[in-house]
């Protein structure tokens, strides 16, 4: 956790080792995440003021180049497709997001569409 700012608690963290749905490619899924997805998540990451929101892919190429680093220290490859994280001050903000009647209309059954949602982390 970061520290306070601003009075405010701490910065806490929420992070998901995610996994695309079976049948759905690399590209496709990054696609869908990041230009149907995170639009529709956005407005209400604000309307709850989340602190942060980012992504970031781990297609088999990016993997392919992590065996230039990789030595005793840095051995394990992560098989997830994809991190994300959310950052937020009251964990209060995320539990009413996920309360939210657009959230459990909208955003909630999305993520069957592109996601593994037994395998995520």
């Amino acid at each position: 956790m970061s520290e306070n700012v601003e009075g405010r608690g701490p910065m806490l963290c929420l992070t998901m080792c995610a996994y695309r749905k079976a049948g759905l490619g690399e590209e496709e899924y990054r696609k869908y995440m990041t230009e149907v997805h995170a639009p529709r998540v956005r407005s209400m990451l604000v309307k709850y003021g989340i602190d942060k929101y980012s992504m970031a892919h781990n297609q088999n190429e990016t993997r392919s180049l992590m065996g230039e680093i990789f030595d005793a220290q840095f051995a394990n490859i992560a098989d997830y497709d994809c991190i994300i994280q959310i950052q937020f001050r009251d964990v209060q903000q995320f539990v009413q997001l996920k309360e939210d009647p657009e959230y459990q209309k909208i955003i909630a059954p999305d993520h069957e569409r592109f996601a593994d949602t037994k395998r995520t982390k």
